[in-house]
This record gives structure tokens, sequence and C-alpha cells, in this order.
């Protein structure tokens, strides 16, 4: 594995989880950015496939930095598995920083919602 690839693994209890390698050593593997993979039926007998962040960023001091993860390699299992492109879009999408700027247009009168 190299740094900052994305991987692919099962939890203790056998969570799906997609994270970002940092490290390994002989008895513990080091990941950042973890989230839990979750796939459920819906009403119309296709499948939902959501990502939640295992912790969210909103309960920290500093959003902008992630914390490091680091599981006993002796209760998760490993996987060779690739994280399909639009799945990891999502995923990088989940982890940016920055926020996107809304699209605004210039023309567009300005709605005063309360009086001042």
């Amino acid at each position: 594995m190299t740094k900052d690839q994305t991987i692919v693994f099962l939890d203790g209890i056998q969570r799906t989880i997609v994270a970002t390698f940092v490290e390994e050593s002989d008895t513990t593997i080091t990941v950042t950015k973890p989230v839990i993979l979750n796939v459920s039926p819906t009403q119309d007998k296709k499948l939902s496939v959501q990502l939640y962040p295992l912790f969210f960023r909103e309960f920290s001091s500093n959003r902008d930095q992630f914390p490091n993860w680091t599981y006993a390699k002796s209760s998760i299992t490993m996987s060779d598995a690739q994280v399909e492109d639009n799945l990891q879009a999502q995923y990088t999408q989940m982890f940016l920083t920055t926020p996107t700027s809304p699209v605004t247009n210039s023309n567009t009168p300005v709605v005063k919602l309360f009086d001042e």
C-alpha cells in the first residue's frame, strides 16, 4: 500500500470501512478519513449506497485537520477491493476543506427577509 491510497477493509464488527492509508507496522494499520460504507435496500427494490464519516469533523476543534485512526491488524479483515469511480469521487468530496462557492447571478434582485 502507498501513502494516500484509498483502501477498503472490514472492522472488528464487520462494517465496511473506506479510508486513506497512512502507515502500517507488523501489528497495526493507520488510516485517516475513515467512512462507513452502508448499503441498504430501497422500497423500489434497488440498493442505496451511502458513506458515513466514522467521526464527524464538526465535532473536532480543528475541522480542517483529520485525525489518524489506528487499527490492530488482528481485529480487521483487509481487502484488495478498489472503490468504484463514482464512490471515490463522493469519498473525496466529503473531505474537501475549502467550500465550493455557490453560483450567483448578479442580475438577481436581493430579497430582504426582515425589516431593518
